[in-house]
């Protein structure tokens, strides 16, 4: 009976997990997932509950991401009003500047936000974009933490809680085999 209440705990913490990406994906408010990701997964992973609740608070999406980068995109590739071999080089350079933000939309559709961000830091318009930056920083980190929340239902040894905020004392499937 204990093993079958653990088991149960660290799934109903896997769907409240699943419950929270799904809300931040959409940019929704967390409401009692809020609270139950305290209860549950506060003592295990602190940084990460926090991570999660402050996003939901001020939420981004993916979404937003990829259309504000598209809205950046003429910003970040604008030639100046240089004459000659010197805008003659300026538009080649942007050449690479155009290539650089299709690879960084092409990373955030596939969900590699990091590599977005290092593409978009690496234009030479990197500080026309800084509140982009910001909020895609902001987005991967909150990805990460979910990532922390989840794989800690499954495998956190110790210091899960159930929804009564009872210790989970039954240890992680994954120990077992």
């Amino acid at each position: 009976a204990q093993a079958a209440a653990g088991n149960t705990a660290r799934a109903e913490g896997l769907l409240i997990a699943f419950a929270t990406r799904r809300a931040l994906e959409k940019g929704a408010e967390l409401g009692y997932l809020a609270d139950q990701l305290r209860l549950r997964f506060g003592d295990a992973m602190p940084n990460a509950v926090d991570t999660i609740i402050r996003t939901s608070r001020d939420p981004i999406t993916l979404d937003q991401l990829i259309a504000r980068l598209e809205g950046l995109s003429p910003q970040l590739a604008a030639p100046s009003e240089r004459d000659g071999f010197a805008r003659f080089s300026e538009e080649l350079s942007q050449l690479f500047v155009i290539r650089r933000l299709d690879r960084a939309r092409l990373f955030l559709e596939s969900g590699r936000t990091d590599s977005a961000i290092a593409e978009v830091r690496n234009l030479p318009g990197a500080d026309r974009a800084e509140g982009w930056l910001r909020d895609a920083e902001r987005y991967a980190a909150a990805q990460r933490a979910l990532d922390l929340i989840e794989t800690a239902a499954v495998l956190e040894p110790r210091r899960l809680r159930d929804g009564a905020g009872n210790r989970i004392e039954q240890p992680s499937p994954a120990e077992e085999s």
